[in-house]
C-alpha cells in the first residue's frame, strides 16, 4: 500500500496535467457537443446534488464536486488501478477506464439521482458514453505523453 501511495505522490504532476486536460475535453462534450445532441447540457451537478440530497441552490457544490472527481480522484483511480493489474497508463487503458466510469454511472450513481438506470437507454446514454471514453482517452493519452 505504501508503494502505491508513493508512485501517486511522485507521479502527481503526470495525473494531474492528464486530469485537466481530460477535464477540460469532458466537459467540451457536456456542454457543447451535447448541446447538439440532446438540445442541452449534461447536468452532473444536479445529480450529485440529487444523490446528496441537496437543493439547487447547492450547485455550486455539485460542480466542485464533479470537477474535484475530474481532476483529482478519477486520475489518481486510474493510475492505481493500472498500478494494482500492471497495466500501462496509455490512450487504450484510458478508453477501458472511460467506459468504465461511464458503466459506474449509469448502473449506480443517475439511478441514486432517481434517474433512469442507464440513462433510460436513450440518446443521454450515448452522449454520457461518448463524453466518457472521450475523458478516459486524453487522460490516458496525456499521462502516457508525460510519464
Amino acid at each position: 500500500m505504501s508503494q502505491l501511495i508513493k508512485t501517486i505522490w511522485q507521479e502527481r504532476s503526470n495525473w494531474l496535467i492528464a486530469g485537466i486536460g481530460a477535464t477540460i475535453v469532458l466537459t467540451i462534450f457536456m456542454e457543447g457537443v451535447a448541446r447538439l445532441v440532446l438540445g442541452g447540457p449534461m447536468k452532473p451537478a444536479a445529480m450529485i446534488c440529487a444523490i446528496l440530497g441537496l437543493d439547487s441552490s447547492y450547485l455550486w457544490l455539485g460542480e466542485i464536486l464533479h470537477y474535484a472527481t475530474g481532476l483529482i480522484a478519477f486520475p489518481i483511480g486510474f493510475i492505481l488501478i493500472c498500478t494494482i493489474l500492471k497495466l500501462r497508463p496509455a490512450t487504450g487503458t484510458g478508453v477501458l477506464w472511460g467506459v468504465a466510469l461511464w458503466a459506474i454511472a449509469g448502473i449506480v450513481l443517475v439511478p441514486l439521482s432517481g434517474g433512469a438506470f442507464f440513462f433510460g437507454f436513450g440518446k443521454t446514454m450515448i452522449a454520457s458514453l461518448v463524453a466518457h471514453l472521450a475523458y478516459g482517452a486524453t487522460l490516458g493519452f496525456l499521462y502516457q505523453r508525460r510519464s
